[in-house]
């Protein structure tokens, strides 16, 4: 079966606009590093998008994802914080797992936090029940990079990452 230009090129625009349609709530990136000590007084690093501070939609997304991944021990500093090759190992791993919800809503990522040996990953979805799926099944598998645990509330005001957007 032959395919002409013009055929490719509508499979293209269609394939084009449907990923434009499932990310039609994303804003573009304005990421701030966020630095802080726990109440141990360990230190905790992350980024966040702060072109979500004044997002006027936030109640089109009312869902919290936050995934809490394990670090790997060996390779995780005196103060909590990850050295450069498990921060590398984590943080693709954690673009596996928001590619892959990407597929199954909109996907709104707020930013991550490194912190007393985890990554906290935050993301906000209009329509979560695609991705605990995902998630739960994710989880469960014996061979994953690192072990994480996930938790989706629901939180219109985004009050989960309103002290990192400030």
């Amino acid at each position: 079966m032959k395919l002409s230009i013009t055929s490719l090129l509508m499979l293209c625009l269609i394939s084009c606009n449907a990923q434009f349609t499932k990310n039609a709530g994303a804003l573009p990136e304005k990421f701030t590093v966020v630095k802080a000590k726990l109440g141990s007084g360990k230190a905790a690093v992350g980024s966040f998008n702060m072109a979500y501070k004044n997002y006027s939609l936030k109640e089109s997304y009312p869902w919290c994802l936050k995934i809490n991944m394990a670090l790997d021990l060996k390779n995780v500093t005196e103060n909590g914080l990850p050295v450069k090759a498990e921060s590398d190992i984590a943080n693709k791993y954690e673009d596996y797992l928001i590619n892959n919800i990407r597929k199954l809503s909109t996907t709104l990522y707020v930013g991550h936090l490194y912190n007393d040996s985890f990554l906290d990953i935050y993301i906000y979805l209009d329509e979560p029940e695609k991705v605990n799926e995902f998630l739960k099944a994710e989880v469960g598998k014996k061979d994953v990079t690192r072990q994480f645990a996930y938790e989706i509330k629901e939180d219109a005001n985004w009050e989960t990452v309103a002290d990192f957007l400030m």
